[in-house]
């Protein structure tokens, strides 16, 4: 009877079972897949980010713009009358400040005007010139400005909402928007109370929204909101 002989154990040269190869392949490829995953969540957080902060930029620089805007009452009597331009000043209307469309944000609208003529009073804007590709030169520098301006905000819409307090009876406490609609303006939802004094109806005050709406890369719509209440300067006498 030939003496029984412990089991060696395998060397490192044997190498890996078929069975052991394909676990070890198995978990390779669940690590990379949580790793996949993971890059693909940071490039999402990372776009959303980025177009974030480009939306608050171009609702801030809208709503800058109107903050800027003429809104006044020159001769005291307390009412706006279009046919007293040089006295009574509107600056604050969408006219001025139009809804641009996908495609259609330019830094320049709303900062390019027709004007009222009234020289008493100089420089009322009547209305705001769209800018449109036609308007850049045909140039390196023109081409240059065009894309800074327009194209990288292609992707966006840069809606803007007014509510005149003078179409209130009651005191309005606050103006919102529903949505958002991604392909045309929202609801406006303006909340109103009985006057009173603390809180009493007014004729002389625009609440004034700047959205700018998105889509994402899965198609998902976002949105951001900016506001800011214009009031009637009725200068002194």
């Amino acid at each position: 009877m030939s003496p029984s002989h412990p089991e060696r154990p395998r060397s490192a040269e044997g190498g890996f079972t078929l069975a052991e190869t394909l676990v070890a392949v198995g978990l390779f490829g669940i690590a990379l897949l949580g790793l996949n995953m993971l890059l693909i969540g940071t490039i999402r957080s990372a776009e959303l980010s980025k177009d974030l902060a480009t939306a608050r930029f171009l609702a801030a620089h809208r709503l800058e713009q109107i903050v800027m805007a003429r809104y006044m009452d020159g001769n005291r009597d307390a009412y706006r009358d279009p046919a007293d331009p040089c006295t009574d000043i509107d600056e604050v209307t969408t006219a001025n400040f139009p809804t641009e469309d996908y495609g259609e944000v330019d830094l320049l609208n709303g900062t390019r005007f027709n004007f009222r003529s009234c020289a008493a009073t100089p420089d009322i804007r009547q209305s705001a010139i769209v800018i449109t590709a036609a308007d850049y030169p045909d140039t390196a520098q023109g081409r240059l400005e065009r894309e800074l301006n327009r194209d990288q905000y292609r992707r966006f819409r840069r809606e803007v909402y007014i509510v005149d307090s003078k179409d209130y009876t009651d005191a309005i406490v606050n103006v919102s928007l529903d949505g958002p609609n991604p392909a045309g303006l929202d609801n406006v939802i303006v909340e109103t109370t009985a006057s009173s004094t603390d809180n009493p109806a007014t004729n002389y005050v625009k609440y004034v929204l700047v959205r700018v709406k998105w889509h994402d890369s899965r198609g998902t719509v976002h949105a951001v909101t900016l506001s800011t209440e214009k009031t009637f300067l009725i200068p002194a006498s």
